[in-house]
This record gives C-alpha cells, sequence and structure tokens, in this order.
C-alpha cells in the first residue's frame, strides 16, 4: 500500500534518521532510507514487521518507546535517552495523525535522531563552565586573602554579606546563576580598602573629612582592579554601585533608582546589616534588631522595598550569617 506520493517518500528516503509510521501495536506501516541502511533490511523485510524487534532486537516494548504516551494523549510525545546497545544518545519524537493505513484511523509518525555529537558537545560545555568557575572562585579566593591579610574586619565583613546577600536573593527567588554572581561580587565588594592607610580603616574614634573622602573612593578604586577581569556576572559594576542608593544620596556617582543594578541593592542592604550587627574598631556591635530597624526607616527611600522586606523575613526565620 503506498503511504506517500512519489515525491513526499523522497523527501523522506533523504533525511539522514530514522522516520517509520507505525500503528499502535508498533507494526511498520513505512520506513525511510535511513532505517534500511542502519538496519540493513530491505523494504519488504521491514513492512509489517515489529518495530521493537527489528529495530532493538526485542519481543517486547522498548523502555524508552513514547509510542504509549502519544497514543494515550494524542499528541506529540519526545524522549532523550542513551541505548546501550548501539552506545549512542537518541532523541526519538512520535505523533499521531489521521491516516488510513490498516484499516485503521490513526497511525504514529516516529522519528529518531542520533544526538551524539551534540551530547558530547554539552558535556565538554559543561566541563569548560566547570573550569571556569574554578578559576573564578580561585581569582575571588586570592583577592579575599589579599584583603585579609591586611584587614581581617573587612575580609570576615565581606564573608558575612556574601551569605546574607545570598540569602535575600534566594528569598526574592532569583536564579542560582544570578545569586552566584552576587556571592561572588560580595565577597570583594570592599577589595577597593586595600588601598587605604591601616591606620584609617582600624581608626578607633572619628575620622575627619579627608579620611571619609578616602574610604569613600573605595567603590571606585575597586571597580578599577575588578573591571578586567571577564566574571560572567557584572561583578565589577556591582562592586561600583554597591554604596548608591535609591534617591540619589549615595556614592560615588549618586546615582538612582533603577539605574541602580539589582545586584548591587541586595549587596547594599546587607552590607548595612552586617555592618550594624557586628564590632568595629571605632564601635561596639549595634545588633541585629537595630540593623533591621535602619533598613526599614530606609525602605522604599534609598533601599529597595523587596529586597528590605526579604532580608527582614530571612532575619526572622532564624537566618545566620556565619
Amino acid at each position: 500500500m503506498a503511504v506517500f506520493g512519489s515525491e513526499v517518500k523522497k523527501i523522506l528516503d533523504a533525511l539522514p534518521f530514522y522516520v517509520l509510521i507505525i500503528n499502535k501495536s508498533h507494526e511498520i506501516l513505512f520506513a525511510n532510507k535511513a532505517v534500511e541502511r542502519e538496519l540493513k533490511l530491505k523494504p519488504e523485510d521491514l513492512i509489517g514487521g515489529y518495530c521493537p524487534k527489528l529495530v532493538h532486537g526485542l519481543d517486547t516494548e522498548f523502555e524508552h518507546c513514547p509510542l504509549q504516551e502519544a497514543v494515550s494523549t494524542g499528541s506529540l510525545v519526545e524522549k532523550e535517552y542513551y541505548d546501550d546497545n548501539i552506545q549512542k544518545w537518541i532523541k526519538t519524537s512520535i505523533y499521531p495523525f489521521e491516516h488510513s493505513l490498516s484499516g485503521e484511523e490513526v497511525a504514529y509518525f516516529h522519528i529518531a535522531q542520533d544526538i551524539t555529537k551534540s551530547k558530547q558537545d554539552e558535556e565538554q560545555l559543561k566541563a569548560s563552565i566547570f573550569k571556569l568557575n574554578n578559576v573564578t572562585h580561585s581569582i575571588i579566593e586570592a583577592i579575599t586573602k589579599t584583603v585579609e591579610k591586611r584587614d581581617p574586619y573587612t575580609a570576615g565583613h565581606q564573608q558575612r554579606v556574601s551569605i546574607l546577600a545570598a540569602g535575600i536573593a534566594r528569598k526574592m527567588g532569583i536564579s542560582e546563576e544570578k545569586v552566584e554572581g552576587i556571592e561572588i561580587a560580595a565577597l570583594v565588594h570592599d577589595v577597593g580598602k586595600i588601598v587605604i592607610p591601616i591606620d584609617i580603616l582600624s581608626k578607633p574614634g572619628r575620622i575627619n573629612h579627608h579620611e571619609f573622602s578616602l574610604i569613600q573612593a573605595h567603590s571606585e578604586t575597586g571597580y578599577e582592579i575588578l573591571q578586567g577581569i571577564e566574571f560572567p556576572w557584572p561583578v565589577a559594576q556591582i562592586v561600583l554601585q554597591h554604596h548608591e542608593r535609591l534617591d540619589g544620596s549615595g556614592y560615588p556617582h549618586g546615582i538612582k533608582g533603577d539605574d541602580i543594578i539589582q545586584e548591587a541593592r541586595i549587596i547594599a542592604v546587607a552590607d548595612v546589616v552586617e555592618a550594624m550587627s557586628s564590632h568595629r574598631p571605632y564601635r561596639q556591635a549595634l545588633g541585629l534588631d537595630k540593623a533591621l530597624e535602619e533598613i526599614s526607616k530606609g525602605k522604599g527611600k534609598i533601599y529597595d522595598i523587596k529586597v528590605v522586606e526579604a532580608c527582614i523575613e530571612l532575619c526572622k526565620d532564624g537566618f545566620f550569617m556565619e
């Protein structure tokens, strides 16, 4: 029985992957040349044959075959699987179409493609990304250790801000990929302080206007240090903006609102909460309650509303920065 016109058959025969038409009992009604070549069978040996037996050498239904799902749903079904017999990755698609074949109203168009090469490429890409991530984390570790040797207070602060900022981001439902960038940026957000004299950073009393100006410059210094490193996240920009405020009262550039990227707005809140909660050379810890009170006062004015709400909720849930 002719299933297709000669022109359609020519097109299907020219395709480099399996094209089969089967019924719900796995009986083969049509097979293109690719099937014939791969199985080394003539058309007369394929037509009317039991598909699992001819294709997979099985007397029962192949475990990865999506035919029954296509029969029950009446719609397209796609699956990817590794075939141990031929040691290849296969993508198979089956969808029903109305056709009067062997007295049945519905037949099933079955396509099977070898996707082993694309899977191998995918694995190589994953390996490259993993290697890149290892390099990235090594760079960050080297930077944080440099800061730690010079100023232990700043190093500990950065680590705790990173933990809190990541917690806030997750509470907000931000993707893990973006959370990782926030963690990385928070770990180095004060790296620019390495150029500030240690006697200013550890000064127990009030700092003067000149000293404060030097401290304010650390955001831009950090940006200059990090901008040449090709991170998969906008780390340098986050570091540059983490002291900016929604109303434009922050530094170094006084930008406001949505001009401040989300990652920087998250770190801004985490930075304030950690700084107020922890001991510093120039003062005792003010405590978490005072810190949460501070960000609540600034909610929607200088701090992002959603970030503040996520931070407060997180801390009420018993979140720890250690």
